[in-house]
């Protein structure tokens, strides 16, 4: 949703707020209402939505299988030995 100032005639917002009276809504409401409307049916035929979306290339790994790695979950994933040999630094 954007959220944006929109200048109107004192005239507009008069009629604006006795609409949004008399149909028990807020003006905001009946605001976004009319806006969505006027937005759709004006514009529709001077943008073509689908010029919008983004085409993304397949996915290399989609019909692919996790790796598997046998060990033991228990089995260190460094040997001590290497480990040893890094605290020395």
């Amino acid at each position: 949703m954007i959220k944006t100032n929109v200048n109107i005639t004192p005239q507009a917002q008069e009629l604006l707020i006795k609409a949004a009276a008399k149909k028990q809504i807020s003006v905001e409401e009946l605001a976004s209402e009319i806006l969505n409307e006027a937005i759709q049916n004006k514009l529709v035929g001077v943008v073509n939505i689908s010029e919008f979306k983004q085409e993304y290339p397949p996915n290399p790994l989609a019909n692919k299988q996790p790796y598997l790695y046998y060990a033991d979950p228990h089995e260190p994933a460094i040997p001590l030995e290497d480990w040893a040999m890094e605290s020395y630094y």
